[in-house]
């Protein structure tokens, strides 16, 4: 029998949950999961949001393909617009914690789940396919590929014109 399934309900704890975002529609059914597992767990919500500056991020590329810093104007403007928009969110979820970070969103995400000790992640797919997939990737898809703790990803649903 594999340790999974000799592992007892008395044993899953989940005191944190953490619940990355990108303010986009994609990320809103997660937040609302993250929410009520929080409620249901008892678990504290953190809601991060990270901070990719660089230049081909701010331009819609793939952070790898180009990894020249931001000029700072363009930098201080992405960071007040995502402070705002955190705010906004901290508002509809009074009961979470909210942090702004900055890097690379998959080394990041994964970093502060180990620093706030974590026992699940909860975080939203924007479902690519295709091209769009082979060229910008999924984080969510590298988060559970590389979480040592539960990843659930949220898919916005298909009725959703947002999507």
């Amino acid at each position: 029998m594999s340790t999974a399934h000799a592992m007892k309900s008395a044993d899953v704890s989940v005191k944190v949950i953490l619940c990355p975002t990108d303010f986009s529609p994609g990320a809103e059914p997660a937040l609302a999961w993250a929410s009520v597992l929080s409620r249901t767990f008892g678990a504290e919500m953190v809601i991060l949001h990270v901070l990719d500056l660089s230049l081909g991020a701010l331009a819609g590329l793939p952070s790898e393909m180009a990894m020249v810093p931001a000029v700072e104007q363009l930098a201080g403007r992405v960071r007040a617009e995502a402070t705002e928009s955190m705010s906004r969110l901290a508002a509809r979820f009074p009961q979470a914690r909210t942090t702004i970070r900055e890097g690379r969103p998959r080394a990041t995400i994964l970093d502060a789940a180990a620093e706030v000790h974590a026992d699940m992640i909860v975080m939203g797919t924007h479902g690519r396919t295709g091209l769009s997939h082979v060229f910008f990737g999924s984080v969510a898809e590298h988060v559970v590929r590389h979480s040592p703790i539960p990843v659930l990803t949220v898919r916005q649903s298909d009725d959703d014109p947002a999507q």
